[in-house]
């Protein structure tokens, strides 16, 4: 065989919630494993060789057991595809390990702690690799089994790109990927999607996490699916997430009751992502300027959007319009306020200007009681 296709995912979380979300939490805790089986048809459909799981398909070992079954149940669905899991730092290789304590479907291939190298020969392909035994992993990447030239050659393996060994989650070098003779390395424990790219003769990525956990995850979430021969990478970014996490800035200069406000949202997400704007979590900033005479209800505002969409949180970075100047000559407690962060604001220096700005019209809703908490 001159090539393999292969279907590359990690950290796919199951079982993971995002506590943030309240009681939308727990349904989010299942898209997850709905994640993983569209993974799985994804894999049928697509007449898959072998899937590479790079470490992290359970958010922890302690799973639950029905989650586990289903997992499994999945995998069994497609026999005709070899199914190679390295663990991860949050699923180790332990006695804990639901690899360990309950039967494995045949066509799973689990990368033992120890470096590993798993045989298809009708695939003229061998995945070597090494799976996490505990939470940490540290030390020097040295491979001690050599691949043969006469095979195509993987690693699936969970770890951390980085220049040293410092890092507590299996460092990965440079020097060591341009030593493995692998063909394509899966990487894993990054939840950023990186470009393939190639590092000696070496190609290398990590395909991300397949659905976001938070507003530190934004955008399309997916895997990587392609051919892989001794001399050429093929592989496509696929989204498969259910969800994205977005975080927007809308202006809303101008306007002045929360119907207007949430209207003025809408819009702009309907328009920006016409076909999935109702299914996505959101992060919005307000931003624009707002008369001193508008008082914002976040709480409302965030109320009218949820019926829209499936989550939104809001933050307000709206300026009030004012006259500082003049307002720095009353003879009042704002007034002084205002007076001594514009002589601040004179003398900063550039970098310091905009946070000193912000700094000023924070302290403006405070004297009106708007400041919310997580605002500062």
């Amino acid at each position: 065989m001159n090539s393999v296709k292969i279907l590359h995912c990690a950290d796919v979380h199951i079982g993971a919630a995002e506590s943030s979300l309240g009681t939308l939490a727990e349904s989010r805790r299942a898209e997850t494993l709905i994640t993983f089986e569209k993974i799985i048809s994804l894999a049928k459909e697509q007449n898959v060789d072998i899937l590479l799981i790079a470490g992290d398909l359970f958010n922890s070992n302690n799973i639950e057991k029905s989650f586990v079954d289903r997992v499994f149940e999945c995998m069994a669905s497609i026999p005709d595809v070899k199914i190679v899991y390295a663990s991860g730092n949050h699923d180790p290789l332990n006695a804990d390990s639901p690899f360990k304590k309950y039967s494995l479907p045949s066509n799973l291939y689990v990368i033992d702690t120890k470096d590993h190298c798993i045989e298809f020969k009708d695939l003229n392909t061998r995945v070597y690799g090494k799976s996490f035994k505990e939470v940490y992993m540290q030390g020097e990447p040295v491979f001690s089994i050599k691949p043969d030239t006469s095979f195509i050659n993987l690693m699936c393996i969970h770890g951390e790109l980085r220049s040293d060994l410092g890092s507590d989650y299996n460092s990965i070098t440079s020097d060591f990927i341009k030593s493995s003779g692998m063909d394509y390395i899966a990487l894993g424990h990054v939840h950023k999607r990186t470009e393939v790219s190639k590092l000696g003769d070496s190609f290398i990525a990590y395909c991300g996490c397949p659905e976001g956990q938070g507003f530190d995850e934004l955008g399309e979430k997916g895997i990587y699916l392609g051919e892989i021969s001794k001399d050429n990478c093929s592989l496509e970014f696929v989204p498969v997430c259910k969800r994205m996490h977005l975080c927007e800035n809308v202006d809303i200069s101008g306007l002045a009751t929360s119907n207007e406000i949430a209207e003025q949202i809408l819009n702009y997400l309907k328009e920006k992502y016409p076909d999935t704007y109702a299914d996505n979590l959101y992060k919005i900033i307000l931003v624009g300027s707002i008369d001193d005479g508008v008082r914002l209800s976040l709480a409302e505002i965030t109320t009218r959007l949820n019926d829209s969409v499936y989550f939104a949180k809001l933050r307000d970075k709206t300026e009030i319009k004012l006259d500082y100047e003049t307002l720095s000559k009353e003879n009042t407690l704002k007034g002084v306020f205002v007076k001594n962060m514009l002589t601040k604001i004179e003398s900063a220096k550039e970098n310091e200007k905009e946070q000193l700005l912000y700094a000023l019209n924070i302290g403006i809703k405070a004297f009106s009681g708007e400041v919310h908490y997580d605002e500062a």
